[in-house]
């Protein structure tokens, strides 16, 4: 046991990192899965244990030598300790990677283990309500996988137009915000009623944002989104006037709204294609109107340019039997038995084109909340450029809204450069360097890349204009698109100059910025 020692210690333990560089075996052990597992450009590495060197026949002072020839092989790597594991967060040295490095340093005896700090997702976004196993539609449009980038934000609002929104409903309540009754135009602040008179308004508001994952009943498309209910009507049977409906659309996107869906008939006014027009130039907000249910083909001089006008699908993906379509369906959604809210605190599950159109009122606003960026064209152009084919356009117009889809290309990105990088002053060899990143969007996953000089590196979601980069920090960006983190650079930095380029989940860069570390 003593020659077994006397060789780690001397011929391994006490080797340079760079040593390391021929791993073990040669063999890879570690590999990506973008979105499931990513490199960071960091490691968990663990010291063999006392207890194991013991028994292994090592002597006390033996097992300590070792162990403390363990971690100094780490100096200047060291990012964390983690003391009641015994691990160390350790940097990778410039030129390795982690299998390389996990290679050297397990090939050294001095090691338990050594893995990458992966960079780990959800392996969905099912939420806990009792009842989404039977709200079938989220499965024809996608919904899980859109919400794998996000479930929407309180700071986004869309708007309901309806028969008014039950106040007390414990899927909806908590994200109700103040609406109108534009019957008698008065705000609810000033005293104007958005109770539901009828039962149908409520159905549209769980469709739009159930509250998701709050291990209660049914699940909307945007979790988190703010709803403003706008009562159109004072009768109990829910007839509205059509003057009542838009003026109650254009009052929500004066107050705030990014989108307002209307589920009533009378798609074929100019009034609505006027105020659709309005609602977008001057407020930057989407108006959403339901086809109508009466299985008939659309007057096509009613194709209003600035509105999205909503059909209907079945289980099977085919157009609902009573659902309108013609040129004017500019994309469609379920609306066969949707599973939603409804007055009095509970579920039901109504048909019709009244529901298509909330369903996609929903996506507006989950694209809204995951890129506040985004205008109400560009939305609009997303749910449009990622809608499924299903059918003929006569049918299905740009065709089935995808959730999935439309939320995966949310992330835009206008000018050659988007990210900002600010370092918050020199760079300090055996000091914590403040970064934050700005320009990104809300959710996405931000990474900071050092490479050695001018070139080229390929990442998951782009090229980058560095040699040799890899991932030295990494972050998710708040609402307002930014992401601030703390990272130590270790002494043995002083005097290397760092290239320092960022990119983020949704493609986004910034300038390469060059350093000297002091």
């Amino acid at each position: 046991m003593q020659l077994k020692f006397t060789t780690i210690v001397a011929g391994v333990a006490l080797s340079t990192v760079a040593n390391a560089q021929f791993g073990q075996n040669g063999q890879i052990q570690f590999t990506e899965i973008a979105g499931e597992r990513e490199f960071t450009g960091q490691m968990i590495v663990r010291p063999m244990q006392k207890a194991d060197l013991l028994a292994q026949g090592y002597s006390e002072s033996q097992a300590d030598l070792l162990r403390r020839a363990a971690a100094e092989r780490l100096h200047g790597l060291v990012l964390e300790r983690i003391e009641p594991n015994d691990e160390y967060v350790i940097s990778l040295p410039n030129g390795l990677d982690e299998n390389t490095m996990a290679g050297g340093l397990m090939a050294s005896g001095m090691y338990q283990y050594a893995e990458p700090n992966w960079m780990l997702y959800p392996l969905d976004t099912t939420p806990n309500d009792p009842q989404f196993g039977s709200q079938w539609w989220h499965q024809n449009i996608r919904s899980e996988g859109g919400w794998d980038y996000g479930t929407g934000s309180t700071n986004i609002i869309a708007a309901v137009c309806d028969t008014g929104v039950d106040s007390n409903h414990p899927d909806l309540e908590a994200h109700l915000i103040p609406g109108y009754n534009s019957v008698d135009n008065q705000a609810e602040v000033n005293g104007g009623d958005t109770e539901d008179i009828n039962g149908h308004g409520t159905w549209c508001a769980g469709c739009v944002g159930a509250i998701g994952n709050n291990n209660r009943q049914v699940a909307g498309v945007a979790w988190d989104v703010s709803i403003m209910p706008v009562r159109v009507s004072n009768s109990s049977g829910g007839g509205a006037y059509l003057s009542d409906l838009t003026g109650g659309a254009l009052w929500s996107g004066q107050n705030g709204a990014t989108s307002s869906s209307v589920s009533y008939s009378g798609v074929e006014s100019n009034s609505v294609g006027t105020t659709g027009t309005t609602l977008k130039n001057q407020y930057d907000c989407l108006m959403l109107w339901a086809a109508g249910n009466s299985n008939r083909s659309l007057n096509s001089s009613y194709d209003h340019a600035n509105v999205i006008i909503v059909g209907a699908t079945d289980s099977s993906n085919n157009r609902a039997s009573f659902s309108n379509y013609g040129a004017p369906i500019d994309v469609t959604a379920p609306g066969v038995s949707i599973l939603s809210t409804s007055r009095g605190g509970g579920t039901s599950s109504p048909s019709g084109t009244s529901f298509s159109t909330p369903i996609t009122n929903g996506l507006c606003a989950l694209l809204k909340a995951t890129n506040p960026a985004l205008s109400a064209q560009e939305v609009e152009d997303l749910i449009y450029d990622n809608a499924r084919n299903i059918g003929s356009a006569n049918n299905f117009g740009n065709g089935l809204i995808d959730v999935e889809a439309s939320m995966a290309n949310a992330g835009g990105g206008g000018g050659e450069y988007d990210l900002v990088l600010d370092l918050g002053g020199p760079l300090t060899a055996g000091t914590r360097v403040d970064w934050t990143v700005t320009g990104s969007v809300w959710t996405a996953q931000v990474y900071v890349y050092n490479g050695t000089g001018s070139g080229s590196t390929s990442t998951a979601y782009g090229d980058l204009e560095i040699a040799n980069g890899r991932r030295v920090a990494q972050g998710r960006a708040n609402a307002s698109g930014t992401v601030s983190r703390s990272k130590n650079l270790p002494r043995s930095l002083s005097g290397r100059t760092v290239y320092l380029q960022v990119i983020d989940s949704t493609g986004r860069i910034s300038e390469v910025q060059s350093e000297t570390i002091r």
